[in-house]
């Protein structure tokens, strides 16, 4: 999650010594070693702002000046697709639902590599088994798994590539 965050930020524009600022000012004020992986929501702007909820009404917290704003606009969070404990901390993340609806990312299951919703098993493995074997349906056979899953895993990993 901390690597996305930094990615995304960035690609906006933001200095890496910035984002370690940032970083370093969150932890402080979250009182949390991994800010970026809770469900606070950060944004880019001129200056890097973190939004929160501050007597039920949301506003935004400028890093930089140490000032709260009204938040104006609601934002597209980098938090979406992600599952939540009770205390806001990141449990698990969906990279891309829309390709792979069945693909989560899970620190707890094979070292937080993408596995499969229900079997667990990475998609990489999967990926590898059907260019080894040259068939989803056999691949699908072997780990006992639907071929459509099977299929997912795979466009999952070819996205992957293409976006690298």
């Amino acid at each position: 999650m901390e690597l996305r965050f930094v990615s995304e930020f960035a690609k906006a524009g933001v200095r890496l010594n910035e984002i370690r600022a940032i970083l370093d000012e969150v932890k402080d004020v979250l009182k949390h070693p991994h800010p970026f992986a809770t469900r606070t929501v950060f944004r880019t702007k001129k200056s890097s702002l973190k939004s929160q909820k501050k007597n039920g009404v949301e506003v935004i917290y400028d890093l930089k000046s140490k000032n709260y704003e009204m938040h104006v606009v609601v934002l597209k969070s980098l938090k979406e697709n992600v599952l939540w404990d009770p205390r806001g901390n990141a449990l698990a993340w969906f990279p891309r639902p829309n390709i792979a609806p069945h693909v989560l990312i899970h620190p707890s299951h094979s070292f937080g590599r993408p596995i499969l919703v229900g079997s667990k098993i990475p998609t990489e493995a999967i990926a590898e088994a059907v260019e080894a074997e040259g068939s989803a349906k056999t691949v699908a056979y072997l780990f006992e798994i639907p071929e459509k899953q099977v299929r997912e895993a795979v466009r999952f990993h070819r996205h992957l590539r293409k976006a690298a």
